[in-house]
């Protein structure tokens, strides 16, 4: 445990927080053990059940604390886990069971994939990340701002500036919190532990998954689609039926769905889709077929418009004058737009296209465990949410894995995902992801049964296992072990592992066993990183293309220029192309337009090429002109109001381009500046931690730590800032 942890123990431990929780010892002696943290009520309410769960736990050779308190603070219950790591035996993981304080964590966005909301102008229930990573990554460290007034479990934290800035969770952990308010919860949380506790004694192997991929995913390039089930099936033994469904195969795609999941057999179900708390998102409106079914599309779509400004309580009339002056639609087309018959047909059309929390509930899905590759569906301070409805409802779904907050469409959702074929716990799978948002809802320590036929290290893999020779599994047959492997060689030597990283990734023919290798050479950033990339952009793994494409225009080298044009016009994945373009923009708008128009003159040559070109350059001045003449001057032009200032710097957030480095460190270093604009530019510059200019920024940093002259908020920021770009990337896959 790191000096941090030990000094929260010190303070936390010492009486400050009150009187001691009840810790029931574990009654069987295993290696390490589960804390099942649970309040006084729900424990006198369910502990029939609460015990019928642990028995099944300690069965399945997992040690079990069973920790009951009126928790007041998030930091008791910290705490106690810190404690418990140095008891033995020794937890590997947590679950929190009905009413446990949640951390509402603020000012850390850069930990999660995409969430970048501003919290200056959202209320912050909304514009805070609910994460249960206060818990079970000790060393974080966190200041308390307040408690929630109408819903009192919501406890609000800011990272400090001198906290770690990435995330390493010494444990796994879980919740188990049905999607209900009332006191009904205290039977849905019953009868969901004595319903695992039988599964889990009965175990399944893992040979039947079902995946789906919603609409509007990944730019609809079905090149990202086949790719990604190559992917999947190289994790997994021949032997795994494996269904993919996209989302274009038909109009009743939500009845496939459906019937995917009641599918006795099924073991494990992968969602890549658009969601919110309450909804998955599965299908647009199906394309339409003739003038007719055009023309009801267009209807559809404008009467949804109107309907929403009503909600919102905007003018209608707005609404319907823009149309008409924008795109000539008749008048006649938003007609009847709220008379009751035509809401409920549209309702009932609508409600075909996605999944609801309302479906969810009598669904009775049959995976033990769903990944929820969906933005919002384990927003579990939500009375009603998605995966809570799936896991706590009529089926035998015994975990999700979901997300509090969005999620970013590009990453590596199912990193060695295979690993549960093998008896890995899922809460040992999940704790490699590391970030903010995602969370295990229901029971972290499940684990698949391994089939009789396996030879690979059972649930241990993912562990702290010392038996294993993991420089001779690179040499493994399965490329899930060479995975792994490579995984674990970084974890236990670093930069030491650089050249045997090039090499893997050269030579190996997995997909994934290259992107891992990739990955950990994204987290060194060295030059043999740098170099790779000429390499990586032209993978057959799409995904290796993508993260590739993007690092490019992170590290903003003109050397990139010409391949970053080639794949922004010739790439046959068309989120490839995106990814490209969005990164040499990142480099200069006005160089890309010059490599394009370069990349055009050499072959192959595009029969699109008039349109694309002139595409193209349209966007190059576009975007050069929103950079130098709008954000650049904004940034700059001190008599501007200073709301529209701060406007433009957030767009550096997203938008790391190079040119605006020099501004940005200008006016993070003007004393005379506005200490909030100065903090809001030192955050942005945050984001450029793959950056070729990153040395400068750093220093730029650490001489405003020093400065006297500079308020104490803007030191601490710029050493937050410092502390992010001298550490790293909490994730090299998300910048």
């Amino acid at each position: 445990m790191k000096r941090c942890a030990k000094l929260f123990l010190i303070v936390c431990s010492g009486g400050l927080l009150g009187a001691a929780p009840r810790i029931i010892e574990p009654r069987t002696r295993q290696a390490t053990a589960l804390a099942i943290v649970i309040d006084s009520v729900t424990y006198a309410k369910t502990s029939t059940a609460v015990e019928a769960y642990r028995q099944a736990v300690e069965t399945d050779e997992l040690a079990t604390y069973i920790v009951v308190d009126q928790w007041r603070r998030p930091e008791e219950i910290k705490a106690v886990l810190i404690r418990l790591t140095e008891r033995q035996p020794i937890i590997e993981g947590a679950v929190f069971i009905g009413d446990i304080p949640v951390p509402m964590l603020r000012d850390a966005q850069h930990l999660t994939t995409a969430f970048k909301m501003d919290q200056e102008r959202y209320p912050f229930e909304r514009s805070s990340v609910p994460s249960d990573r206060f818990y079970d990554d000790f060393d974080l460290r966190f200041d308390f701002i307040r408690q929630d007034t109408a819903n009192t479990l919501l406890f609000y934290y800011t990272l400090r500036a001198d906290s770690p800035q990435k995330i390493n969770r010494e444990i796994y952990s879980g919740r188990i919190k049905p999607p209900v308010d009332d006191s009904t919860k205290y039977q849905r949380i019953a009868t969901y532990l004595q319903r695992i506790a039988l599964q889990k004694r009965q175990p399944e192997i893992l040979n039947e998954i079902f995946t789906f991929q919603g609409h509007g995913y990944h730019s609809e390039a079905l090149d990202a689609w086949e790719c990604q089930v190559q992917a999947l099936r190289e994790q997994f033994p021949p032997s795994t039926r494996i269904k993919n469904l996209h989302h274009s195969r038909s109009g009743e795609v939500k009845n496939l769905v459906i019937t995917a999941l009641r599918e006795p057999a099924l073991d494990l179900a992968i969602f890549h889709a658009h969601g919110d708390f309450d909804t998955q998102y599965l299908i647009g409106y199906p394309p339409a077929e003739n003038i007719e079914q055009n023309v009801a599309v267009v209807k559809l779509f404008l009467r949804s418009k109107m309907r929403e400004a009503r909600r919102r309580r905007k003018s209608v009339e707005e609404v319907v004058n823009y149309f008409r002056e924008a795109y000539g639609v008749p008048e006649s087309w938003f007609a009847e737009a709220f008379a009751d018959s035509l809401v409920a047909a549209d309702s009932v059309y609508s409600a075909n296209l996605d999944i609801y929390a309302t479906d969810a509930r009598r669904l009775a899905p049959q995976a033990e465990v769903i990944i929820f590759d969906e933005c919002f569906n384990g927003c579990f301070i939500k009375s009603s949410y998605i995966a809570g409805e799936y896991v706590f409802g009529k089926g035998t779904t015994i975990a999700g894995v979901a997300n509090t907050v969005n999620v970013r469409q590009d990453i590596w959702a199912d990193e060695m995902l295979g690993t549960l074929a093998h008896g890995v716990r899922l809460g040992r799978w999940h704790q490699t992801r590391n970030y903010l948002e995602t969370h295990i809802i229901g029971d972290p320590t499940f684990r698949f049964k391994p089939d009789v036929n396996n030879t690979l290290p059972g649930k241990d893999l993912l562990g702290p296992n010392k038996t294993l020779d993991w420089g001779k599994l690179l040499q493994a047959p399965e490329p899930l072990l060479r995975t792994v492997a490579v995984f674990k060689m970084y974890q236990l030597q670093g930069a030491r592992f650089e050249s045997e990283l090039v090499k893997i990734y050269r030579h190996d023919p997995a997909f994934n066993v290259r992107l891992e290798a990739l990955k950990c050479l994204a987290d060194l950033r060295t030059p043999a990183f740098e170099d790779l990339l000429k390499i990586s952009t032209a993978d057959s793994y799409e995904l290796i293309r993508r993260f590739s494409a993007n690092w490019m225009g992170l590290l903003g080298k003109d050397e990139y220029l010409p391949y970053l044009a080639q794949k922004t016009i010739f790439d046959v994945s068309e989120r490839v192309t995106y990814i490209a373009q969005g990164a040499i923009e990142k480099i200069s708008p006005t160089l890309a337009w010059s490599a394009c128009e370069a990349a055009f003159r050499t072959p192959p040559f595009d029969l699109r090429q008039p349109l694309l070109e002139e595409r193209l350059k349209r966007s190059f001045t576009r975007s050069e002109e929103w950079l130098k003449k709008e954000l650049m001057y904004s940034l700059t032009c001190d008599t501007l109001p200073l709301k529209k200032r701060i406007e433009a710097v957030r767009t550096f957030r997203n938008y790391q381009f190079r040119e605006a480095v020099p501004e940005l460190l200008e006016v993070a270093m003007d004393d005379s500046a506005e200490p909030v604009l100065r903090r809001q530019v030192l955050e942005a510059l945050g984001w450029f931690g793959l950056s070729s200019e990153r040395n400068e920024i750093i220093a730029t940093c650490q001489q405003i730590m020093k400065s006297p002259g500079s308020p104490q908020e803007v030191r601490q920021e710029a050493e937050k800032t410092w502390r992010r770009l001298a550490q790293g990337p909490n994730d090299p896959l998300i910048y």
